[in-house]
């Protein structure tokens, strides 16, 4: 069944309304691994379904590998499969839309690596709308080869919908926030220890049949400080299950989120979760709590020197929604980041709202190579009226041109074709140009231009679906940046915005070829 707008069922969570946050520490197991009857955990990344001709990214799940490190501490037996990574260069077509092809191994090898492992219970990944189809397919190949096996799942899509999975594809559990602690408790619940209605962030059947649910969001937090003063927030958290991932084959398939690296075996990390500002079209700030936690610089120093030494990384990615969100704790951070003497770059975007020269300095002095802003437009009153993001654009021009001139390559993300929201006038098109100016006056390197995209999770999908701008027959394997589906009557349709956004990118790119990474610029890397 290929899920669709008009599939998903009533909005779970608002994403315009503050969650209510119960801050947890990271527990350990009240149970005997010799008394357990769930012992094996699966842990499932789904196959990509992209644009045709898009580059599929392929770097290692983080967020499954926490959840494994967890379980492993506490003496469980656990497998991390990644379906992308594992059948990199294997594609599928889209069945009645040959535009869209999925990448990754199928259900039956799925099936078979399942069968070969023999778990007890399997937890499957849904971050995203348009793997949705995928994480489907992974379900199904649960029943076929471990049928007496449980199924969990979690993500950002899972957190919005979480009876379209329920109900519709008969799984045993859907956890709406972060899950380190939580899995961990739902296991171990299983297994005879604790009470199910403890669980904060989950939605889950009984042996009766029964559905518990409750939608409080589980963070991890321990509001602490290290001796040397720094934020120690989420440092319980153990160190991703590395060895559970194929690190070999990542390396070697080289499709990291940056497309100019100047390493070739390059790491990701997380030194904080959450952002602070509430853009409309992001489901980060819901899916955080619209709150900040921290790592301590040591902690993320010494993530990076045992990746250093086990995998002989030569580089890494910070991917961190805002890595300068606490300014002075990003500054202590940084120059603790001179002693690896490591390349790095910060590809998911980093907020100019957050940025002075002093930070630019350091993050250069340390080994930053590229950096990323996201700016989202050229527009101040689409900023303002349309993303709500909390930007200057008077104030941009000058950090930019710093930051050129201190050596760093600079990338900009920008989103055209904002509809009408809370009573404002949509953008026009004359406005989306003027974005497009922005980005060559104030000096980027390079940039991506993306159409306005109502992912699920988004005050933007809420909205869209409220003034009906979205087809409610739209697959959600099209819920990409490329594909343009908002259409405004009166003022533009998405294929049109489509149409410029990758136009945007070819002109803009093409007449800018000065880059700091390895590797050239080509269409399919935005």
């Amino acid at each position: 069944m290929v899920m669709r707008v008009d599939t998903l069922r009533t909005l779970y969570i608002d994403p315009d309304a503050a969650p209510t946050v119960r801050y947890k520490d990271v527990v350990r197991s009240n149970t005997r691994r010799a008394d357990r009857r769930i012992q094996r955990v699966m842990l499932i990344s789904p196959p990509a379904t992209l644009y045709k001709g898009d580059l599929p990214r392929c770097t290692y799940p983080l967020g499954l590998g926490y959840i494994a490190a967890v379980l492993e501490q506490n003496d469980y037996d656990v497998a991390i499969l990644d379906c992308l990574v594992e059948g990199y260069y294997q594609t599928t077509p889209v069945e009645d839309d040959p535009n869209f092809v999925t990448y990754g191994i199928q259900r039956d090898e799925i099936a078979r690596r399942i069968a070969l492992f023999g778990p007890d219970i399997v937890g499957v990944s849904s971050i995203f709308s348009n793997q949705s189809d995928a994480v489907a397919e992974v379900f199904a190949a649960v029943r076929q080869a471990a049928p007496s096996a449980l199924v969990a799942t979690g993500g950002a899509h899972a957190r919005y919908f979480p009876h379209n999975y329920i109900e519709d594809y008969d799984i045993d559990a859907v956890f709406l926030s972060e899950s380190e602690v939580t899995f961990l408790q739902y296991v171990e619940h299983l297994n005879g220890a604790g009470d199910i209605d403890g669980i904060d962030g989950i939605i889950a059947r009984t042996t009766g049949g029964s559905l518990v649910e409750n939608s409080d969001m589980a963070l991890v937090r321990n509001k602490s400080r290290t001796d040397q003063g720094f934020w120690a927030e989420i440092d319980a958290i153990p160190f991703p299950a590395w060895h559970l991932y194929n690190m070999e084959e990542y390396f070697r398939i080289g499709a990291y989120q940056s497309p100019y690296t100047v390493g070739n075996r390059v790491a990701q990390i997380y030194t904080s979760r959450g952002c602070t500002a509430k853009c409309t079209f992001c489901t980060t700030t819901n899916f955080w709590g619209g709150k900040l936690r921290r790592r301590s610089p040591e902690n993320v120093l010494e993530e990076l020197s045992r990746l250093k030494d086990r995998y002989g990384i030569d580089e890494f990615h910070i991917q961190d929604d805002n890595i300068t969100n606490d300014r002075q704790h990003a500054k202590f951070l940084f120059r603790r980041l001179t002693e690896l003497q490591l390349p790095w770059c910060t590809p998911q975007g980093t907020a100019l709202w957050r940025m002075d020269e002093e930070l630019l300095d350091l993050m250069a002095e340390s080994g930053c190579y590229q950096i990323t802003f996201a700016i989202e437009s050229g527009s101040q009153r689409v900023l303002n009226d349309l993303i709500r993001k909390p930007l200057d654009l008077d104030k941009t021009r000058h950090l930019i041109g710093y930051a050129r001139s201190i050596g760093l390559s600079v990338h900009g993300f920008f989103i055209v074709g904002m509809p009408p929201m809370f009573g404002n006038a949509g953008e026009t098109i004359d406005e989306m140009w003027q974005t497009y100016r922005f980005a060559g006056e104030a000096g980027f390197h390079s940039a991506s231009f993306f159409a306005a995209t109502p992912i699920v999770g988004s005050v933007l999908l809420s909205e869209c679906m409220r003034q009906g701008f979205i087809a409610r027959d739209t697959p959600l394997y099209r819920m990409s940046y490329k594909q343009g589906l908002i259409n405004v009557p009166g003022l533009w349709q998405g294929s049109d915005i489509a149409s410029l956004a990758a136009r945007f990118n070819r002109d803009f790119n093409q007449a800018n070829q000065a880059r700091k990474g390895r590797r050239a610029w080509s269409a399919a890397q935005y």
